[in-house]
C-alpha cells in the first residue's frame, strides 16, 4: 500500500491524492512499538473534493446503473477482495495487532456482506395498494437517500468499511468514508477493489484524518446521511452536528454487555464462550460480554476452568500461527485498561485471579495479559464502565429475575448473551433483556443476515439484514388517479 517515501493518502474520485510532505502522522506497529508507515491526512481542500465528488456521482450512479448493475459491481468487489485475502489479513493484523487467525477471515466476511447486499438490491422494492372503487392506486418507491458519510471503528476496520458502504452502494448512494486514524489501510484497499468491479469515479471516497477531518464531514450542507461506529462520547458529538442540518444518523456505540451463565449449562462450553466474549480480538470489541453472571452454584468449577484454560493461551506476535491473543492497538490504549485493572484492584472485595500485567515489554509491544475478576458487585466502576480490553468480571447470582435486573441495570443496550440448556428460558430471559442483539449459547457472531445495532446509548438504528434496508434508502409514496376529479367548488 505504502513505502517509506509514499505514505498512505487518500483516495477521492477515483485516484490517490498527490503525495505531499505535509499534514503526515505516523502509524505504529503494536507488536513492536515503531513506526510502520505514515499516512497523509487530507487537507480541508480535499476533505471538501470528496464530498463533493460524492454528491456530483451520486445522481448517474442511481439514474443510469440500475439494481442489477450495482449489484454485479458489488459481486466483482467480492470476489476481487477474496482473490487479495492474504494482503487483506495482513494488512489488518498490522493496523490493528489482531491475530493473523482473526484476520484471515475478514475477506471473506466482507464478500458475504457485498454478496448479501448485491442480493437486496434486487429484490428490495416498493408496495402496490389499491386505493378505491374507481381503481385508483398507489404505490411507494425505495430511492437512495443521497451523499452519505461513513466513519469507521479502529477495531474491526474492514467490516466497518464494507457494513457501511456495501448497502450505501446497493441502493444508488455515494459514500464518503473516513476510517480510524489508527486502521487506514484497508479502506484504501476496498477503495481499489470497488475501482477495478467497476465502480464509477467519485461514488466511493476514502478521506484519511483524525477526528476533525471526520467533523468536517458530518457538518457539510451536501451530506445527507451519516453512519457513526465508534464511542458513546464522539456518537454523542456526531448525533448533536448532525440534528443542525437534519441529517440522518446511525450510530453504533459501545457497550457493557451481559453474558449469563445457568445452572444447567455445559461448563465446558460455557468458559469458552466467556474466552470468546471476553478476550477475541484482546478485548477490544465493544459487544464483548465483560459482565459474566454466572449461578452460584456452579461458579467455583467455571472460576476453576476459566482461570487454567485463560493461563494456557499464548501471547505474541500477531502474524504468527500459533498465537491465541495479539498487542492492544496503543500504548495509550494499554495505558487505559492498565487503570481500569488498578481501579478494580483498589475497589472492595473483588478479587484478581490472574493476569493484568504487562508482559513481552522487551518486544516494545503493548501486550497485556487478560484480567479475570472474581468477587465482583454491580457498582464497581470495572462493572459499569466500558473498559475496551481484556477485563472480566464475574459476579454470582441466585435466579432468573434477579440476573435479568441485575443484567439490564446499566447505561448500555448493545447486546448479551445467555448460557442454558433450558431453551424456554433462553428465550424467556433473553425477551427481557433490553439490549439490541442476544445470543443463545453463543456469542459474538454477527452474520449480516441480521440487523445490527444497539439500544439506550448503545446507539440508534441498524445496519445489516432487511432492516438495514431502512437505514439507507427513503421512501416516496405515489397516488395515481384513474377517474374523474372530485372537486367541491363548481
Amino acid at each position: 500500500m505504502a513505502s517509506p517515501s509514499m505514505p498512505l493518502r487518500s483516495f477521492i474520485n477515483g485516484k490517490r491524492v498527490r503525495p505531499s510532505p505535509q499534514h503526515l502522522y505516523s502509524l505504529y506497529d503494536a507488536a513492536t512499538g515503531t513506526v510502520r508507515e505514515k499516512v497523509q491526512s487530507a487537507t480541508p481542500g480535499q476533505i471538501r473534493d470528496g464530498v463533493i465528488a460524492a454528491s456530483e456521482s451520486q445522481e448517474r450512479w442511481a439514474r443510469d446503473y440500475s439494481p442489477s448493475d450495482r449489484s454485479k459491481v458489488l459481486l466483482r468487489a467480492a470476489r476481487i477482495l477474496e482473490r487479495r485475502a492474504g494482503e487483506v489479513a495482513l494488512a489488518e493484523t498490522g493496523d490493528t495487532g489482531r491475530t493473523v487467525r482473526e484476520t484471515r477471515h475478514e475477506a471473506a466476511g466482507a464478500a458475504d456482506c457485498l454478496e448479501y447486499q448485491a442480493g437486496a438490491a434486487l429484490t428490495v422494492g416498493g408496495q402496490h395498494v389499491d386505493l378505491s372503487g374507481n381503481r385508483s392506486w398507489g404505490y411507494t418507491r425505495r430511492e437512495p437517500i443521497g451523499t452519505t458519510v461513513g466513519i469507521g471503528a479502529w477495531n474491526y476496520p474492514l467490516q466497518s468499511a464494507v457494513w457501511k458502504s456495501a448497502p450505501a452502494l446497493a441502493f444508488g448512494n455515494s459514500m464518503v468514508f473516513k476510517p480510524s486514524e489508527l486502521t487506514p489501510t484497508t479502506a484504501l484497499i476496498l477503495a481499489d477493489a470497488y475501482s477495478e468491479a467497476g465502480l464509477p469515479d467519485g461514488v466511493f471516497n476514502v478521506i484519511l484524518g483524525d477526528g476533525s477531518a471526520g467533523a468536517s464531514l458530518v457538518s457539510h450542507e451536501k451530506v445527507d446521511k451519516v453512519s457513526f461506529t465508534g464511542s458513546v462520547e464522539t456518537g454523542s458529538k456526531v448525533y448533536t452536528a448532525a440534528a443542525e442540518s437534519l441529517k440522518r444518523v446511525t450510530l453504533e456505540l459501545g457497550g457493557k454487555s451481559p453474558l449469563i451463565i445457568f445452572d444447567d449449562a455445559n461448563i465446558h462450553d460455557a468458559v469458552s464462550t466467556a474466552m470468546v466474549a471476553n478476550w477475541l480480538s484482546s478485548g477490544q470489541v465493544c459487544s464483548n460480554g465483560t459482565r459474566v453472571f454466572v449461578h452460584e452454584s456452579v461458579l467455583e468449577k467455571f472460576l476453576e476452568s476459566l482461570v487454567k484454560r485463560t493461563s494456557r493461551l499464548k501471547i505474541g506476535d500477531p502474524t504468527e500461527e500459533a498465537t491465541d491473543l495479539g498487542p492492544m492497538i496503543s500504548r495509550g490504549h494499554m495505558e487505559k485498561v492498565m487503570k481500569y485493572i488498578q481501579i478494580g484492584k483498589e475497589e472492595d472485595q473483588a478479587d484478581l485471579l490472574c493476569g493484568g500485567e504487562p508482559i513481552l515489554q522487551e518486544t516494545g509491544g503493548y501486550y497485556l495479559s487478560p484480567a479475570i475478576f472474581s468477587n465482583c458487585n454491580d457498582n464497581m466502576r470495572i462493572v459499569q464502565d466500558e473498559i475496551f480490553g481484556m477485563v472480566m468480571s464475574v459476579l454470582s447470582f441466585r435466579d432468573e429475575g434477579e440476573v435479568v435486573q441485575r443484567a439490564n441495570n446499566t447505561a448500555y443496550g448493545l447486546a448479551a448473551g445467555v448460557f442454558t440448556n433450558d431453551l424456554k428460558r433462553a428465550h424467556r430471559v433473553v425477551a427481557d433483556l433490553n439490549v439490541a442483539t442476544t445470543w443463545i449459547n453463543n456469542y459474538n457472531l454477527a452474520p449480516v443476515v441480521l440487523p445490527w445495532g444497539g439500544f439506550k446509548k448503545s446507539g440508534q438504528g441498524s445496519e445489516n439484514g432487511l432492516v438495514g434496508v431502512e437505514s439507507w434508502t427513503r421512501l416516496k409514496a405515489v397516488y395515481v388517479e384513474m377517474g374523474a376529479i372530485d372537486c367541491p367548488y363548481p
